[in-house]
Parts: C-alpha cells; sequence; structure tokens
C-alpha cells in the first residue's frame, strides 16, 4: 500500500530544516558567547588588580608620598568601570628597610580597610635594598562578582603584590 501524497510531502521536504538546525544550535552559541563575555571580563579584573598594585607601588615611592585615601581613590579609577568599593578592594602598604648587614625589617604599614590582621612576609624583599634604602611593598585583593554567571562562580578573589625601591633612597614617608 502506498503512502498518501501529504506524508511524502512532508518526508521529502526541506524547506524548515535550517530554521530546525537554528534552534537548536542557538542555545549553544549564545551560552558559548556568554562563556567568551565572562572570561573576559575575568581576565580583565585581574589584570587590573595587577595595574592596581603596580601603580600604587609606584606612586609612593615619588618625591612626595600621597596620603592613602588618594591612593584609594586612584585605584578606584584603575579599576573603573568595575565595581571598586572598599568591600571588595584591599590594599595593604608595608614600608621596607634595610639595616646595615641588610636585613630586611617592616618600618610601617598602612591599609585599606584599616586592621588587617595577615601577616607579611618580608622574603621577596630579600636581596631587594641595602642599608639605608627603602622599598615599598603593596599588596591588592579585589574580590570581582561575575555579572552572567555570579550565581552560579561566587565572588573571585584576585591578589597582586609589587614592590618598588625608593627613587630617592631611603623609605618613602608613610601615607597613613
Amino acid at each position: 500500500m502506498r503512502a498518501p501524497l501529504p506524508v511524502l510531502r512532508f518526508w521529502a521536504g526541506t524547506g524548515g530544516i535550517a530554521a530546525t538546525e537554528f534552534a537548536l544550535i542557538l542555545p549553544l552559541l549564545v551560552l558559548g558567547w556568554l562563556g567568551m563575555a565572562q572570561l573576559a571580563q575575568l581576565t580583565e579584573a585581574s589584570a587590573k588588580t595587577h595595574m592596581v598594585a603596580q601603580s600604587l607601588s609606584d606612586l609612593s615611592t615619588q618625591k612626595t608620598t600621597p596620603a592613602l585615601t588618594d591612593l584609594v581613590a586612584a585605584a578606584q579609577q584603575i579599576l573603573s568601570p568595575l565595581p571598586a568599593t572598599t568591600s571588595v578592594l584591599t590594599i595593604d602598604m608595608v614600608g621596607i628597610s634595610y639595616d646595615s648587614s641588610g636585613v630586611a625589617s617592616q618600618s610601617w604599614r598602612c591599609s585599606s580597610p584599616s586592621g588587617l590582621a595577615t601577616g607579611v612576609s618580608l622574603a621577596s624583599a630579600v636581596g631587594l635594598g641595602s642599608s639605608g634604602q627603602g622599598v615599598i611593598m603593596v599588596t591588592v585583593k579585589y574580590s570581582y562578582t561575575p555579572t552572567i554567571t555570579g550565581g552560579i562562580l561566587g565572588a573571585q578573589t584576585f591578589t597582586a603584590t609589587s614592590l618598588n625601591t625608593s627613587r630617592l633612597g631611603g623609605l618613602p614617608a608613610k601615607p597613613c
């Protein structure tokens, strides 16, 4: 027995195949695009965290040391357009001096928000200075919650540390 003509036309027709394939592949394309956008945001947050640490250590070793509030404002400008309130941005600055035998010791410490309880490791400052010289070590922690997958991934924390020797010799003034 032969199949009725409308059934044959249905099985032989190809007019809706492109639309069907597009409907099947569209969710994968959107997911891939959102994933790339998310990866770009996370990469930007990581890069800007390193940029903040380098910029603040550089600014702190110049002729006039800016106040800590000015350095925090500069960090927020560097992180822009990413959110940069003090609840997600932590800045820890340590002034390191060297004794006559070249041993590094902490001379002062400033942090925003104030009162950080974390210990400071001076191991990375060994060999960077000699007697009478100073080094500024800036550690920046930035907690970024992705806009697209924030509920799934949660906050991602980026940490960067930068050390800079003083341009004028000696240890720069305490900024706080």
